[in-house]
């Protein structure tokens, strides 16, 4: 599995049920945006990671994570892609980007990259992220607006695309809050990674 990643390419409004809950407009198509390789994460099961509490709430978005080569989908993941929400909504407010909401460290969060030949029927699996033992997120790529290879082809219009992307693909309703000492359960298929959130960075 290749190891070098030159950018992370997210798809925002990819979900009808999530474009609902925000009470939001549905685009013409999925909003993107990038986040840089500096705040991806690969969280290790029993692991522990901090965030930037005092920065105000953060929110978690689960989301199915490809892994690209040579534009194909090599890997499968399953991330949160974390939001400062309360600062996305002032900039937003603004007609500012909210680039700065979405980019901090540790804010790309993912399991480690399991090779798609790991999975069955994937595409009609569900993943689910669960909080302190209660599901807060639960759906299947098939419900995204875009299929996967749509995706693809879709961002190629914009960025290149380079060998080791990870695409984070949106998320289904459910965001909300997240704090310190919350327990973070992470299952698609063979994946089931646990950790932990903590309020000291290492």
């Amino acid at each position: 599995m290749l190891n070098v990643m030159d950018k992370i390419i997210c798809l925002g409004k990819n979900y009808s049920d999530h474009i609902a809950e925000m009470k939001e407009d549905a685009p013409e198509k999925p909003v993107i945006f990038l986040k840089p390789p500096s705040v991806y994460t690969e969280v290790k099961h029993n692991g522990a990671i901090a965030l930037p509490w005092e920065r105000g709430t953060i929110h978690h978005e689960c989301e199915v994570v490809f892994k690209l080569y040579k534009k194909n989908i090599i890997g499968l993941g399953l991330g949160l892609d974390l939001t400062l929400r309360d600062l996305q909504k002032e900039l937003k407010s603004k007609g500012h980007p909210w680039e700065i909401s979405k980019v901090f460290k540790n804010s790309a969060i993912c399991t480690p990259i399991q090779a798609i030949r790991d999975f069955l029927n994937w595409q009609d699996t569900p993943f689910i992220l669960k909080v302190n033992g209660e599901i807060r997120q639960e759906s299947k790529i098939a419900n995204a607006i875009l299929k996967p290879n749509e995706m693809i082809h879709y961002v190629d219009k914009f960025f290149p695309l380079c060998d080791g992307d990870l695409i984070f693909t949106g998320t289904p309703s459910g965001v909300g809050p997240l704090n310190p000492e919350d327990l973070i359960e992470l299952k698609f298929g063979p994946i089931d990674t646990s950790f932990r959130l903590i309020t000291t960075y290492a």
